[in-house]
């Protein structure tokens, strides 16, 4: 995978929807939902952590929609791996 630096603003007057992840220790961290790509029928938020440090590598989190009312992980590496290209090449569209 080739390095990746993204910036992200957001007009004052907008907010980006925000979710907080718990992992299986209990720690919580703040994700942005940076898009909904959808995929052989079925809808993914791609996520991107809100705290990140200089010089980071950005680890982005894709998660499948559930009845518009929850997102799940996704466990299939294939599926993942489609969704975050699918991210990218639309991200170099715009």
């Amino acid at each position: 995978m080739s390095d990746l630096e993204l910036e992200f603003t957001t007009p004052e007057d907008e907010t980006v929807p925000t979710i907080m992840l718990i992992d299986d220790d209990g720690n919580e961290e703040a994700h942005q939902i940076l898009s909904w790509m959808q995929y052989e029928g079925r809808e993914f938020a791609v996520l991107c952590p809100v705290n990140i440090e200089d010089g980071a590598e950005v680890g982005l989190v894709i998660m499948e929609s559930v009845n518009g009312e929850s997102l799940e992980f996704v466990s299939d590496e294939a599926i993942t791996n489609a969704v975050f290209d699918a991210f990218m090449e639309s991200f170099g569209e715009e």
